[in-house]
């Protein structure tokens, strides 16, 4: 449920209370996965392609309606923090994408946003001049905006994602009171809960919106993993499961897939798969690896690397002092080499 907690500018609960609210929204998301709509026509007016900048999708994955991928995917892209399966992930949660969801806690929607978060947070997402918490064009926006406000707030004491998602149903003040995921066992199961299930609902929106036969199974895998990273710190030599370096993300992403690669950057560079022609940016697929000198590396021997995401989109971990974020390709590095790992799992 998106509410605010006393330090906020919402509603002032208790630990008590906030506890109660939150274990109410889980009750009200099970009983709203059962009543999930799936015709384009029911959905407060969006249409498969969710706007003029959002990938067209013609069926249901996942369980999420088809006419709410494309705006999950343009909601998400509005929020580093956020990944469209992990935002995916947390509707399901808190509604089970039901639209017109209510809980006794005067929650509505389908991102569950209490009255006072709403005044504060909603927004007109389809442009028709009236925040809607009822509509899933605005409250899916929403959603994404107060995710990004209450990461902004507590990211300083841990896992962002984590505290991102705790914050959204506890509130950012119990959070900060807690000094990191409230004990409140209903917190801790919808942040479980989200996590485990954000790479399966990545992997099928990645299914739903690419080109047929231009993901391959193995790549898909990865870029699962990789993207249920995203807003995790960088680290020099980390391993994950918190921290990561560039190529420890790759190998441990490839890991899932069942392809093992080397945990160096200027290893993987030459033991990753078939080389793709740099010239040929037509040619490189979702889930090849792209090179880059890096900072201490050159071009003939890479010390950086991503994950290439199709559309001119990489996902990496940049440096020290930043996170595993998805970058637009002209601010990634000048690519030096491409390999396509998925092709060794074939």
């Amino acid at each position: 449920m998106a509410t605010e907690s006393a330090s906020g500018s919402g509603t002032t609960s208790s630990p008590i209370m906030i506890a109660l609210v939150a274990g109410l929204a889980l009750i009200v998301a099970a009983a709203g996965a059962l009543a999930v709509l799936t015709g384009a026509g029911a959905f407060g007016g969006l249409g498969d392609s969710g706007g003029a900048d959002t990938p067209a999708v013609t069926a249901a994955v996942a369980d999420i309606p088809a006419a709410y991928v494309g705006p999950i995917i343009s909601a998400a892209r509005t929020c580093p923090t956020l990944s469209p399966g992990l935002l995916a992930a947390q509707l399901k949660q808190e509604s089970g994408f039901n639209p017109t969801a209510r809980s006794p806690a005067g929650a509505v929607g389908i991102a569950q946003f209490t009255p006072p978060t709403w005044a504060t947070h909603g927004v007109d997402g389809d442009g028709d001049g009236r925040a809607d918490p009822l509509n899933p064009a605005d409250a899916i926006p929403a959603a994404a905006r107060y995710d990004c406000a209450v990461a902004a707030t507590v990211a300083r004491l841990g896992d962002p994602v984590r505290l991102m998602l705790a914050a959204y149903n506890a509130g950012p003040g119990a959070v900060l009171a807690a000094g990191g995921v409230p004990p409140y066992a209903e917190t801790q199961t919808y942040v479980a809960r989200i996590l485990t299930s954000a790479p399966a609902m990545t992997a099928a929106i990645g299914a739903a919106t690419a080109p047929v036969g231009a993901v391959a199974p193995a790549a898909a895998a990865a870029i699962a993993f990789a993207r249920a990273q995203l807003g995790k710190p960088y680290h020099l030599g980390a391993n994950g499961p918190d921290t990561w370096d560039c190529s420890s993300l790759v190998q441990a992403a490839y890991a899932t897939a069942g392809i093992s690669l080397p945990r160096t950057t200027y290893d993987q560079a030459g033991h990753s798969g078939p080389t793709i022609p740099l010239s040929e940016i037509n040619q490189w697929r979702p889930g090849d690896l792209l090179f880059a000198a890096g900072s201490d590396g050159t071009p003939d021997n890479p010390g950086h690397v991503g994950i290439y995401l199709g559309n001119h989109q990489v996902l990496h971990a940049p440096k020290t002092g930043d996170v595993v974020k998805i970058a637009p390709l002209d601010h990634f590095e000048r690519v030096t080499g491409v390999t396509r790992p998925a092709a060794l799992g074939r």
